[in-house]
């Protein structure tokens, strides 16, 4: 048992240590391409092209089940980043509009073929006393990218090649932690049916719509949150701000998130999440009122918050479903996910030319304030970790 446990920490590591290496990558180009093509086209086609990521990503959903019949799961995430290098080294050399337009279709399917399988696997070597601190540390693995990508954007404008050539030599080093892991992988992480896939959604609605809100409203943050922040006062260069102000919050935020969900429970925890990411909107909603510092600490609050219930949501599926069930709910989860990434942006573009910046944080309230409630009455998810002996907090898995 020793040693088992000793190869499902060493599993793990290599996981999110692959996917700290993604998000490097990832959150430098997403800023990265943004800059690029507003040099050479207009809004509306810039945002076509971005597009194209959200429909890759729905792409890559739709693969994983053939081609993890066929090579096998671990293989299936290793094809994922061959598919993201491939795009990135592709971006850093053409610019033809409609190249790049498939360059980055490619980009979203082989994201999701990683993170379709990351995830699965996750839950799968994950002790269930356990999952959700590793949940935690896998999110903010993540979220540390997005942080440290727009600094290095801002920092180098400049040289967007060598930038995108750079993020496609960090993406190929991911093969190495997700190649020392492919054999357990393969072993351990069941391909699903496409027919499991929607199903899975009904039979759990609580975790998918955590993730849908979660997917959202950080959506929305990174789309256009300068532009909300300016209409209630302040200058662009704030807004910007605010805007990694949030991701600081959400990536230091998952740790201890996920440390929660272990000790006092999903149910609790997710509640916390919806009732602070409740009062964070509704506080927001003043704007300029509460000058900068009051809304910087609110964004960091809510950061946390709002991506705990992407957190716990994860935490949920892997304490729910097992086997190629586990691997159909998180290709499930990943597209809500993914759903919810090109939806609301546009939804929430109507609404503040409709009603105003505070008009946005308002419906946010009301959102999480109605989850919280339903949740309130109807949620009882099962407690794993409430139910085992605590190990040291010092353990990781």
């Amino acid at each position: 048992m020793r040693r088992g446990g000793v190869a499902n920490g060493g599993v793990i590591a290599a996981l999110i240590g692959g996917m700290v290496i993604y998000g490097l990558a990832m959150g430098t180009t997403y800023p990265l391409l943004g800059v690029l093509l507003a040099q050479d086209m207009g809004g509306a086609w810039n945002g076509l092209s971005a597009s194209a990521t959200g429909l890759g990503l729905l792409v890559g959903i739709a693969l994983v089940p053939g081609l993890s019949h066929r090579v096998g799961a671990g293989r299936t995430a290793l094809i994922g980043i061959g598919l993201l290098t491939a795009a990135l080294a592709t971006l850093a050399v053409v610019r033809d509009y409609w190249v790049i337009f498939c360059a980055r279709l490619v980009l979203g399917c082989g994201a999701n073929l990683l993170f379709v399988i990351t995830e699965t696997a996750l839950n799968v070597f994950a002790p269930p006393d356990r999952r959700g601190r590793v949940m935690g540390i896998y999110t903010a693995a993540i979220a540390l990218g997005f942080v440290i990508g727009p600094a290095v954007v801002a920092g180098s404008p400049e040289t967007p090649a060598l930038l995108l050539l750079a993020c496609a030599a960090i993406s190929a080093v991911a093969l190495v932690p997700f190649g020392a892991a492919r054999t357990r992988v393969d072993g351990h992480v069941h391909p699903p049916s496409v027919s499991r896939i929607l199903p899975a959604v009904a039979n759990y609605p609580f975790a998918f719509a955590f993730v849908c809100i979660a997917s959202a409203l950080d959506a929305i943050i990174l789309s256009f949150y300068p532009v909300v922040a300016f209409t209630q006062g302040f200058p662009v260069e704030v807004g910007a701000l605010l805007v990694a102000i949030f991701h600081v919050g959400l990536m230091v935020g998952q740790p201890l998130i996920g440390l929660t969900l272990d000790r006092f429970g999903r149910r609790r925890t997710l509640l916390v999440c919806c009732v602070l990411s409740f009062l964070c909107t509704l506080g927001l909603s003043a704007g300029a009122e509460i000058g900068f510092w009051g809304v910087a600490v609110l964004m960091v609050v809510w950061g946390a918050t709002n991506y705990g219930l992407y957190t716990g949501g994860l935490a949920l599926i892997g304490d729910r479903y097992v086997g190629a069930a586990l691997t159909a709910a998180t290709a499930a989860f990943a597209a809500v996910y993914a759903l919810a990434a090109v939806v609301a942006p546009l939804l929430a573009g109507g609404l503040v030319q409709g009603t105003g910046a505070a008009g946005l944080h308002l419906a946010a309230a009301g959102l999480y304030g109605a989850v919280m409630l339903a949740a309130a009455y109807r949620f009882r998810p099962p407690e794993p970790t409430l139910s085992m002996p605590a190990r040291p907090i010092g353990r990781v898995v």
